[in-house]
């Protein structure tokens, strides 16, 4: 391999390095449990489209209550046809005061 090519090769892998770093965000547990709360709802009316499994912060979501800590400490469904099953990983909300 000649020298062009290896400063390809090397500038190709620094490059998928570095943008592996800066991607690189940890899941929020709150919002993995919410997000499989979500799934296993049947929901109409698209109450909980703002429930976004990409989102670090559940805490502008719609009917989601959180603490002055960012902590999910409730959640609301009156009334908006919601139907299902509760997901066990409602337990991974170890915040939760309130439903």
């Amino acid at each position: 391999m000649d020298v062009f090519g290896l400063f390809l090769l090397f500038f190709f892998f620094s490059l998928y390095s570095s943008l592996l770093t800066l991607s690189y965000e940890p899941r929020n547990h709150e919002v993995e449990a919410l997000v499989s709360i979500k799934r296993a709802f049947n929901d109409p009316h698209g109450v909980l489209n703002s429930w976004d499994e990409d989102s670090v912060d559940p805490c502008s979501w719609a009917m989601v209550t959180c603490s002055p800590e960012n902590l999910v400490i409730g959640l609301g469904a009156p009334s908006l046809s919601l139907s299902g099953t509760l997901s066990a990983t409602i337990g991974n909300l170890t915040n939760l005061r309130q439903v």
